[in-house]
């Protein structure tokens, strides 16, 4: 079932082929900064769902910043519904960035995009424990 756009918006379900099955996620939000923000859900479906709401239901697996508009284009993810986003991903997703320079001179931030603090040595070890964080 999968929706005729090309175009991207907030809510939208994607889905991608993996060799585990087909794995979904929604477009969160969009920032001027990074672009679309997605969760991708952590379980993989061998069939297409008959009720998303299963999908949304699930934990998601990771939430980071990519550019799905581009991969929608370009056919290399298929848009399958649109349902509102969940409360649990409402709220902007906390990203952790650098300004990836050598050596000890490397500073390390959290940040929505809208405001950042310097990140921590303890919290920059800690990848797992930041929600959302995106890989540096």
């Amino acid at each position: 079932m999968a929706l005729s756009r090309k175009t991207v918006k907030i809510g939208d379900i994607f889905q991608t082929l993996a060799a585990e099955g087909v794995c979904y996620g929604q477009i969160t939000h969009k920032s001027v900064k990074w672009g679309y923000v997605v969760a991708v859900f952590r379980e993989f479906f061998v069939k297409e769902p008959v009720d998303f709401t299963e999908v949304l239901a699930k934990e998601s697996q990771f939430i980071t910043a990519f550019l799905i508009n581009i991969a929608v284009r370009r056919g290399l993810f298929s848009l399958v519904a649109n349902f509102s986003v969940a409360e649990n991903l409402k709220e902007f997703p906390i990203f952790r960035s650098t300004n990836y320079l050598n050596g000890n001179d490397t500073l390390w931030f959290l940040g929505t995009g809208r405001s950042s603090g310097e990140l921590t040595e303890l919290l920059r070890k800690k990848k797992r424990n930041i929600p959302g964080a995106l890989h540096a």
